[in-house]
């Protein structure tokens, strides 16, 4: 059987030998430039780009020696740390030919400092180019570099809105947003306190004197709130309270033991007011429907018109509108639609609550929906229905301590920046525990644990930071398809798939991850050699320890070391250390691949990738994991 494994490999080594080709042939010419459209885009979130309209952002090209497609930089400053970026040149090539586009013809620059215009089109080289650095120029990201064709136009561009004129030769002076996810990471400490101080401001609610008690200054729910005064508690004492009820004024509404019962029509309780508490109660009958007709026609995109008809309007146990500052903590809902829904609500926190939805998830809908509304979600369960927590627009929101259980997604972050998914734990979603959509830069992921999922977690967008996590038992673990991001110190055990390297420009660092027990650690859909190491620090691979090279977990070979003796003897045989030295500097053999440079012998944390096998064994709960 060993014997027919190694003929096998070796085989499909000669196979991959005889097919592949050079993707720059020696001697060419350097490419032309190409509309901006038909490269490979990078900068901005789609967010960023919505916002800047038909304004102009400078941008740049680079074609790359050993990547078949011409790179589009949308920022020159993104662009000129490209270049001189060892890591891309490591993966990509050098740089053959850097080009920029001139700015536009008599251009000027807006009350924010970005460029009014039309894209000229122009491509020069950019060693022929001269740039205006320091001036008023903006990007969403910050300051930009803009590149002209004559000294004459960008001295006179630099005498209106400042700065100086350097040639490209100066582009070590350039400035370049943060790029690498470590922004991400190093704020999540403070993103933390910061919460803190959006919890206990909400928390404030709850010491308010008692106001009216149901039942004994008031017969019914709805005339209490109707009579408090703004600043009072209303409190519930022990019963069935009939529903739908609005909170119109500033009060506290407290319960023990206590049941807010809706028609099944529309959303038990909405609330209208700023420094609204709901504490301690539970809702039940509400409505099914998840989009209502009734929808206000209001002054925006017609994204954001559409998005909110298709989220933001289902019926819910409570939805909060245009609010500030608003606390519910200790309530439970069972609802066939929504739990929570946020819309335009600032300094809103959801603390220890318990949402029952559907049993068939596509049933269903959200435990909570922020639009455009940064909350705070901590310490709550979310059990079946649709999406856990769902995200638009809602740039900075924390989502942390909480348990997903039986949904589609866990968390779906959608248009959404900035974000911090911390602490939580997701187990038995349909397709994700958390999943990124729409390219949006700088979310934090961290220290979370996902289980007997699809997917664990899927990203997308840039400089994130996607740390500590624990991902067991799920089809496909961890995508690392966000660009210039940190991939780091996460426990990827007992998968089918570990890793799935999918960018087609990808620039992420991957780095002091353990790695165990997967069927395949990693696979590579296409695209050009990914480096899973930096400097001397690499990632713990099951099966690569003790190896004196490199160690590509996509290798026919070294894939299979963690599964079988017989790839760790074929992988000393002469013939495929000559193939592997090949493969590793034949551009066109690279494709594909992923290597890390400098696998560990031992594991980053041992205790963590001892826990998660225990999970995957299933002598730990992964609630029992989350809590602790």
């Amino acid at each position: 059987m060993a014997i027919r494994v190694a003929v096998l490999v070796v085989c499909c080594l000669l196979a991959s030998v005889g097919a592949v080709s050079f993707l720059v042939a020696p001697g060419a010419s350097d490419p032309d430039p190409a509309e901006f459209d038909r490269t490979v885009a990078m900068g901005l979130t789609l967010e960023e780009q919505r916002t800047l309209g038909e304004r102009v952002v400078p941008r740049a090209q680079i074609a790359y020696s050993q990547y078949p497609y011409l790179v589009g930089y949308r920022g020159i400053g993104l662009a000129a740390a490209a270049v001189d970026d060892p890591l891309v040149s490591q993966q990509f090539g050098y740089p053959q030919v850097v080009y920029v586009e001139t700015a536009p013809p008599d251009v000027s620059l807006d009350d924010s400092g970005f460029l009014v215009g039309e894209y000229t089109g122009e491509w020069i080289p950019a060693a022929e180019a001269v740039f205006v650095i320091d001036s008023a120029a903006r990007i969403p990201s910050g300051p930009t570099p803009v590149a002209f064709n004559e000294e004459d136009r960008a001295a006179a561009f630099a005498s209106t809105h400042g700065g100086e004129v350097v040639g490209w030769e100066e582009r070590g002076r350039f400035e370049a947003p943060p790029s690498d996810g470590s922004d991400a990471r190093d704020r999540i400490d403070a993103q933390h306190a910061a919460a803190n101080e959006t919890v206990d401001s909400a928390f404030e609610l709850l010491d308010r004197p008692t106001g009216t008690v149901v039942g004994e200054d008031a017969p019914t729910l709805s005339a209490a709130l109707e009579n408090a005064e703004a600043g009072t508690v209303v409190r519930l004492p022990p019963g069935t309270y009939r529903g739908p009820v609005e909170i119109d004024r500033s009060v506290t509404l407290s319960g023990e033991d206590a049941v807010i019962v809706g028609d099944g029509n529309g959303t038990v309780v909405t609330v209208s007011a700023d420094d609204v508490a709901i504490s301690g109660v539970s809702i039940a009958g509400v409505g099914e429907s998840l989009q209502p007709e009734d929808i206000p026609d209001e002054d925006r995109s017609d994204w954001d018109r559409q998005t909110e008809a298709a989220y933001g309007y289902s019926d819910a146990a409570i939805t909060a509108d245009g609010v500030d500052r608003l606390l519910v903590t200790g309530a439970a809902m069972d609802t066939p639609a929504s739990g929570i829904i946020l819309r335009d609500t600032q300094g809103a926190v959801v603390d220890g609550v318990r949402v029952n939805g559907t049993d068939e998830w596509r049933d269903g809908f959200m435990g909570v929906v922020t639009i455009r509304s940064p909350a705070v979600i901590q310490r709550s369960t979310f059990d079946g229905g649709r999406d856990g927590v769902y995200t638009h627009r809602s740039d900075g929101i924390v989502i942390r301590n909480n348990r997903f259980v039986d949904g589609r997604f866990g968390t779906h972050f959608m248009y959404t920046s900035d974000g911090l998914f911390s602490g939580n734990c997701a187990s038995e979603q349909a397709l994700s525990g958390i999943t990124i959509m729409t390219s949006p830069a700088g979310n934090a992921i961290a220290d979370n644990v996902i289980t007997d999922t699809e997917q664990g977690i899927s990203t997308s967008g840039s400089d994130s930071y996607i740390g500590g996590n624990v991902v067991v038992d799920t089809d496909q673990a961890i995508r690392t398809s966000a660009r210039n991001s940190l991939y780091a110190d996460n426990t990827v055990v007992g998968n089918a798939v570990g890793f799935r390297a999918s960018s087609v420009f990808p620039t992420s660092v991957v780095v002091r991850n353990d790695v165990a027990d997967n069927d395949r650690h990693v696979r590579a859909t296409s695209g050009p050699l990914r480096v899973w190491s930096e400097g001397e620090e690499g990632n713990y691979w099951e099966g690569a320890e003790g190896l004196d090279r490199r160690y590509s977990p996509t290798d026919p070979v070294d894939g299979r070391l963690h599964r079988t003796e017989a790839a760790r003897t074929l992988a000393a045989a002469p013939i495929v250390r000559g193939l592997r030295t090949l493969r590793g500097s034949v551009p066109g053999m690279r494709g594909e691949s992923v290597i890390d440079a400098a696998p560990r012998d031992t594991p980053v944390h041992p205790d963590r990738l001892e826990t998660a096998r225990r999970i995957a064994d299933g002598s730990a709960d992964p609630g029992e994991v989350c809590a602790a």
